[in-house]
């Protein structure tokens, strides 16, 4: 069809979401993951009524929900409103929603703010303009994607689950599997003597791009920077412990692809390792892939496990970190566990489980993924088969269900990265399919 449906229209409500700093918070009442989060769902249900779409229903603050159509069965579609925090390295303000060279600037304009605004637009135009459904169609916004899923546990455990759907929180044409999922907590005593001290990440699942350094003896700033340029390492000494603290500087990435980001504590560990003489960090930073902690594995469909060393405390009190694992249908959680506890015991690490999610897979013969790929297709011709990722997306949550888009072929991904932007061109292509997708599954 062709819809009614603006760049600016999907301007608007992407930034009106943008402008809330929705990162996890303390509980309060009625808002689980915070104040801030919370403010996010106003916004979300303000502009939802706005447009007209008016059946809505707050899960508790747990999640969102807008609602259209008439029907015994429901399509979803899921997208979250709570982002990572913003990190550093940003050259705009990173809850602005700044519009610069035909892209939305801001934390979430990629994840998932951005595409969250394409789906409530489509889903205005569909009630406006569509014919009669007889499906209900249901958004759902949670509220707590970036952490532990508390949002869609709750949801799922009070509202009516919905039969078929997608979730705009991955790539087009269409991703059909996601790896598994894994945050663990690894703890270990203090250690004496005490060499150093580093802190560093905010989330298992971001890169971090930044690492602080402490050494219990000093160095020469000066042979600090001269090694540091001959490893290409960015590192900054400290203006009021130059000897002895010092700021390392990475890249920040999706921990699902943690080849594409520079890890800080990496860095740190080639500049300053050999000072350091610490075997667990030794294998904790050795590879992206699980190698050296014995939890290697791939297969044919979902690929290759990654493993990202995203938050560590390390100080007198002992070592805290936070490893964020995706891992493909080849080898089961436990066993990753339990190979991991095996491999770090001898270092008196405690290994505990914050999260888990199994892998994802819907056969590319599914009719959902086949209707799914014409809608792309009649609107971009692109005949690019349907993906798997490793990130983890609100669609393992229904089973029949894939995520779709926002990001086009041939973009970069820049999800949990500083200056995160998506092209307004596409989200306004995005809503158009997501408007015929909505439609597609729904009539």
């Amino acid at each position: 069809m062709d819809w009614q449906i603006s760049s600016e229209e999907v301007l608007r409500v992407a930034r009106a979401l943008i402008r809330v700093r929705s990162v996890r918070e303390a509980p309060q009442p009625d808002a689980p993951f915070g104040l801030s989060v919370r403010k996010a769902f106003d916004a979300f249900f303000a502009e939802a009524t706005r447009l007209g779409l008016t059946r809505q229903h707050d899960d508790s603050g747990y999640a969102a929900e807008v609602e259209i159509g008439q029907g015994d069965e429901i399509v979803g579609v899921l997208v979250h409103l709570d982002v990572v925090a913003e990190g550093d390295g940003w050259t705009v303000p990173p809850y602005a929603g700044t519009v610069q060279g035909g892209r939305l600037f801001g934390r979430g304009a990629t994840d998932d703010k951005g595409p969250a605004a394409a789906a409530l637009i489509a889903l205005a135009a569909v009630a406006a303009q569509g014919p009669k459904l007889r499906r209900r169609v249901r958004l759902i916004a949670g509220g707590d994607e970036e952490s532990y899923w508390q949002c869609m546990e709750h949801y799922l455990q009070h509202r009516e689950r919905p039969q078929v759907g997608f979730t705009p929180d991955g790539d087009f044409p269409l991703v059909h599997g996601e790896k598994g999922g894994l945050s663990l907590r690894l703890e270990r005593p203090a250690q004496v003597p005490q060499r150093y001290a580093i802190e560093a990440g905010q989330q298992p699942n971001v890169v971090p791009d930044h690492a602080r350094i402490e050494l219990a003896q000093p160095m020469s700033p000066d042979a600090v920077l001269e090694t540091a340029k001959e490893l290409g390492v960015q590192v900054v000494p400290d203006l009021d412990e130059p000897k002895r603290v010092f700021d390392v500087v990475g890249e920040a990435a999706h921990a699902s692809q943690p080849e594409q980001g520079v890890n800080a504590i990496r860095e740190a560990h080639r500049l300053f390792g050999r000072n350091l003489h610490d075997p667990l960090l030794d294998l904790l930073i050795a590879d992206d892939y699980g190698e050296a902690l014995g939890i290697a594995s791939q297969d044919d469909r979902l690929g290759r496990l990654t493993a990202n060393l995203g938050v560590i405390r390390h100080d007198a009190t002992g070592t805290k970190a936070w490893i964020d694992i995706r891992y493909p249908l080849a080898i089961e959680a436990d066993e990753i566990v339990e190979r991991l506890r095996r491999k770090l015991a001898p270092f008196g690490v405690a290994v505990t489980v914050e999260f888990q999610a199994a892998p994802h897979w819907v056969p590319p013969d599914d009719s959902l993924v086949t209707t799914l790929l014409g809608v792309y297709r009649r609107h971009t011709d692109d005949p690019t088969p349907p993906l798997v990722i490793g990130g983890l997306t609100y669609a393992r949550t229904l089973g029949h269900a894939v995520a779709f888009g926002p990001l086009f072929p041939g973009r970069k991904d820049v999800a949990h990265q500083a200056d995160e932007s998506v092209s307004v061109a596409d989200l306004e292509l995005a809503a158009r399919i997501y408007a015929d997708a909505i439609l597609a599954l729904a009539t």
